[in-house]
């Protein structure tokens, strides 16, 4: 997605409002419904922004390998000279900011180091592959 910013560059003290929905699938096609809201300020002509970034990510359960997708956020809080941006993601383009590296960056940052479908997922049996989520293991039941 690329904001314009060639209405509020030359002005100090203008404001440009951002409520954007972001596809990113491009990057990564396990998020979804990615979402950008916030403010892009001129102060003394350099940019500031500050927006929360949301977005589902989908993969499998470390547990017992169903989907589960997980609802994710994060701020941005950076500032942008046209000349320098102290954040790496974000690019100008044509007088343009490409916000959709930024939202993968700030939204990959978030993916927990375990994943699972919902809190007490229960995964699956060693012996016979059950998901124990849905049925009852019987492998102890036939080894007595």
């Amino acid at each position: 997605m690329l904001i314009d910013i060639s209405r509020i560059k030359s002005s100090t003290g203008d404001v440009l409002v951002i409520d954007e929905t972001l596809d990113i699938s491009e990057l990564d096609p396990a998020f979804s419904d990615v979402k950008v809201e916030g403010k892009i300020k001129n102060i003394a002509g350099v940019l500031t922004i500050k927006a929360v970034i949301s977005g589902t990510y989908t993969s499998v359960c470390d547990r017992c390998m169903e989907d589960a997708p997980v609802k994710l956020e994060s701020t941005l809080d950076t500032i942008f000279d046209l000349n320098e941006a102290k954040d790496d993601s974000l690019t100008l383009e044509n007088g343009k900011i490409n916000l959709d590296r930024t939202a993968y960056d700030a939204l990959s940052l978030e993916i927990p180091m375990v994943l699972l479908c919902k809190e007490d997922c229960k995964g699956i049996c060693p012996n016979c592959g059950v998901n124990l989520n849905f049925e009852e293991c019987h492998c102890e039941e036939e080894n007595n």
